[in-house]
């Protein structure tokens, strides 16, 4: 069984070498590296032209996340597929333990906890849980799945019902979609002993930054317009999403507004651009409605 790694980057040079270290030093005998580089324009092209051939480069125009995880699947070969920030790593062992999880159990995707704490050793025994919640899911429920997207992974045949996606700037359309659709197409496994570091650093595009309050809703209104666009059985969690992320948009706004006077450039200041694609979602969630995908 033949494992990829698909390493997505934007100007994490600095991180970039340790990321695919921590790939390169696993012990699993068949796998290979995918590091998809997103339009950087720091040191980041000449970092992974250092590898040479111990790595699959794919160098392509900035298009933001969800471009990039379409990218790696396409140039990929692997019968499973996992996904890995670059500021993130792999903790010595994951991909083997990964695999022999896939091997004993019928599932279709396996995701694993993380940890911030770049000094823990990889755990002596792992704690498996199996999850099949795609009942629920078709209900319009929400089950959680609080894994980034530096501990998925994935069969191949479950991820070409997933990928490619549609694409957004930033990373408002990205993970979210993609755990919401394994979960709904699939019988999976969370493991609750972290096999992953996950580095929190002040150039985070979203966990632990003071952009996640507005970036939320965002995120919730994109993931939800996705699904329902994509899987006639997700139109109820897909309406959730946008109408929860529209009115969490709501109450910031009525923030914003009474301090319109004290902020600067307007009402808004710098999220104007937010503001006008909440309203396009808004519109769109209406003509949803209009059409009964309800």
């Amino acid at each position: 069984m033949k494992l990829s790694v698909l390493i997505n980057n934007f100007n994490y040079a600095r991180y970039l070498g340790q990321c695919i270290d921590s790939v390169l030093s696993q012990d699993y005998p068949d796998f290979e590296v995918v590091v998809v580089d997103d339009g950087s324009t720091d040191d980041s092209h000449q970092i992974i032209a250092a590898y040479g051939d111990r790595i699959v480069p794919v160098l392509k125009a900035n298009g933001g996340q969800a471009s990039s995880f379409n990218a790696g699947f396409a140039a990929a070969s692997g019968d499973i597929l996992f996904l890995l920030d670059a500021d993130d790593a792999f903790l010595p062992g994951k991909l083997a333990r990964i695999a022999e999880i896939y091997d004993r159990n019928e599932i279709d995707w396996c995701f694993d906890r993380v940890t911030t704490n770049e000094s823990d050793p990889p755990p002596a025994e792992l704690k498996v849980t199996l999850f099949d919640k795609r009942e629920t899911l078709r209900k319009g429920g929400f089950p959680s799945l609080p894994v980034p997207t530096s501990g998925l992974s994935f069969r191949r045949s479950l991820l070409s019902q997933i990928l490619p996606m549609s694409v957004a700037t930033d990373v408002v359309l990205s993970d979210n979609y993609i755990k919401f659709a394994a979960a709904y197409l699939g019988r999976g496994a969370i493991i609750e002993t972290p096999l992953t570091f996950q580095r929190i650093h002040a150039s985070n595009r979203y966990t632990g930054t003071t952009r996640a309050k507005t970036l939320r809703p965002r995120i919730m209104i994109a993931t939800g317009l996705e699904l329902a666009r994509r899987y006639d059985e997700l139109q109820t969690l897909g309406k959730s999403l946008v109408a929860g992320g529209i009115a969490e948009t709501t109450s910031l706004l009525k923030l914003r507004k009474e301090a319109r006077n004290t902020v600067a450039g307007g009402p808004f200041g710098d999220d104007a651009a937010t503001e006008v694609a909440l309203m396009a979602a808004r519109k769109r969630l209406g003509n949803m409605l209009r059409r009964g995908q309800s």
